[in-house]
């Protein structure tokens, strides 16, 4: 079956592996498709020529115990071919990793999840809030999501985005709905409070474009203002570690503005730091509070009890989200939060992200 969607890497590429690095621990694709046994991670090029280079990067990079597959490259570039493909994945319980395309191909992995109807937590890395009224806007991929809200959306998260790239207009249709972004200024003073809108994503969408063009030239539009190299591999793992995330895909490569190679690497360094998070799972995505110490915060001004829970084995933090129906309390669900969500409880003010999920679940 895989035949159909996939064609193999380039015979250099795949010859020219460092003797102990990644690219002799991984499986690559044959028509058995008993080599899918066991497999946790399945890597997937787009564009050949662009794959194939971030490939040469990643496969000279230490390698993981994980069983991970590479399955080549796509026979066809055009988004909706690989939706099937990626719903075979998922179904099948393994993470696919897609790179050396365009940002279009978020909506391979977004629709695949739509196979089975679910509702989706999308998580976005950024510099531009992508939507235009304009519905021939190619570059404006989240037009099809945001255009009306697609009925299975969720939630959606932008990180990275920069105040001069990015009209007023378009925060407002994400608060609208009750979505949330995080500026690259906030990023850059307190990284780590990033991770909670990471950690409740069921995908990650990443676009070199994020990264500042001194440490990612090669992409479309280059600009000096971004995270760092060191940033953007953070933002991976953190996306890594997060057992709900099921998808993840890097954008944007350009080669033909690519200096020293230096972007090739960028994008393999991104997605060796998202595979180094995966092979670090605590298996914590709390459908239970087992192992977690709960701290109950009185806010006086509305006379409410907020409770958090951290993790005692990762000292990672959630709120307690009370979900109502025809007014009476159902039950509770835990929504990923910072310790400095916390901080701001005890000190008598809400926390945006409760009152963002309140919105949307309460």
């Amino acid at each position: 079956m895989l035949k159909n969607w996939l064609t193999s890497s380039n015979e250099t590429v795949l010859n020219n592996k460092n003797d102990h690095g990644f690219g002799h621990k991984i499986e690559y694709y044959h028509e058995n498709e008993d080599f899918l046994s066991d497999a946790k991670i399945a890597l997937i090029g787009i564009n050949a020529e662009k794959a194939d280079k971030i490939r040469a990067e990643l496969f000279n990079l230490v390698g993981f115990k994980l069983k991970i597959v590479d399955l080549g490259n796509l026979k066809n570039e055009k988004p909706g071919f690989a939706i099937q493909l990626i719903g075979f994945l998922l179904e099948s319980k393994i993470l696919p990793v897609l790179f050396g395309g365009d940002e279009q191909f978020i909506f391979s992995l977004y629709h695949a999840f739509q196979l089975n109807e679910k509702m989706v937590n999308l998580a976005i890395v950024d510099n531009t809030i992508r939507f235009t009224a304009r519905q021939s806007d190619l570059d404006a991929y989240l037009n099809p999501l945001l255009n009306p809200p697609h009925k299975n959306l969720f939630h959606l998260s932008i990180l990275g985005t920069q105040a001069h790239l990015n009209n007023e207009n378009l925060y407002k249709v994400l608060s609208d709905n009750d979505f949330e972004w995080e500026s690259l200024g906030n990023m850059k003073t307190h990284l780590a409070n990033s991770e909670p809108l990471i950690r409740d994503a069921d995908l990650l969408s990443f676009n070199l474009a994020a990264i500042k063009a001194a440490d990612c030239p090669g992409q479309k539009n280059p600009f000096p203002t971004g995270l760092s190299a060191q940033e953007a591999c953070t933002i991976a793992r953190f996306a890594g570690m997060s057992d709900k995330l099921t998808a993840f895909g890097i954008f944007g490569f350009e080669p033909n503005k690519d200096i020293h190679h230096s972007s090739a690497k960028m994008a393999a360094l991104v997605i060796w730091y998202f595979l180094d998070g995966v092979s670090n799972r605590q298996q914590e995505f709390p459908l239970s509070k087992e192992g977690l110490k709960k701290y109950i915060v009185v806010h006086k001004k509305n006379d409410v009890h907020i409770s958090f829970w951290k993790s005692e084995k990762t000292g990672r933090w959630w709120m307690e989200i009370p979900i109502y129906r025809k007014n009476q309390q159902l039950r509770h669900a835990l929504l990923p939060c910072s310790h400095d969500d916390y901080i701001m409880a005890t000190k008598d003010l809400l926390p945006t992200r409760l009152l963002n999920g309140l919105s949307r679940i309460g």
